[in-house]
């Protein structure tokens, strides 16, 4: 029997510039990511920061973005969360795609299995298409991968067959404990971009 492609996919959502949590977020992810073998995929559906919180504000949305990308995101929905200059100030400082109506991110993780990463079809002839557009439930219509909407606090997974014609396996949410303790590189790594965010308010 031929062995499945397993990929994995682990996402986030509305965090709002809360970034207080993050330390503990990267925690729970690390232990959620230790419980597969295969490829992992870590992404972020969008609404990572806000315009009430007022380093979002002082980085024109990047705050919680560079911080994502510190956490190993592989792409994140930065859809009218940034203009067309900050994205690109914030594409010079990150590795992650940063994903919109103009831009997608693409990957192979295996030899003629392509994945796109959208928020709207973009290549027919991909494997697989992640849409992060966040939707009602998570479900694969033909190609495209659609994800189920999550909250602060909360974890999506989705684990796709990539053998042959991609097939979803399975998709859930975790809730992450509140006695999730906190990363320190992350906790550093937020204190940091808190600092740069100071100096661009004064600066302002």
């Amino acid at each position: 029997m031929e062995k499945p492609l397993s990929l994995t996919l682990l996402y986030t959502g509305g965090i709002a510039g809360d970034l207080a949590r993050l330390p503990r977020l990267h925690t729970y992810l690390q232990r959620l990511k230790r419980g597969h073998s295969g490829p992992c995929l870590l992404l972020d559906l969008g609404g990572s920061c806000s315009e009430t919180v007022w380093h979002c504000r002082a980085t024109g949305g990047r705050s919680a973005l560079i911080v994502l990308d510190g956490m190993g995101y592989q792409a994140a929905n930065v859809d009218g969360a940034l203009t067309a200059e900050d994205r690109d100030k914030l594409a010079e400082q990150v590795t992650m795609g940063l994903v919109d109506r103009h831009n997608h991110w693409r990957i192979s993780l295996w030899a003629a299995a392509e994945i796109i990463v959208a928020l709207e079809p973009a290549a027919p002839d991909a494997r697989l298409q992640i849409m992060l557009e966040p939707a009602e439930s998570t479900r694969l219509d033909g190609k495209s991968l659609r994800l189920q909407a999550v909250g602060r606090g909360q974890v999506g997974e989705a684990a796709v067959d990539m053998r042959s014609e991609a097939s979803l396996v399975s998709s859930r949410i975790h809730p992450m404990p509140a006695d999730t303790p906190p990363n320190a590189s992350i906790a550093g790594a937020v204190d940091f971009v808190l600092s740069e965010a100071r100096l661009f308010q004064r600066k302002q």
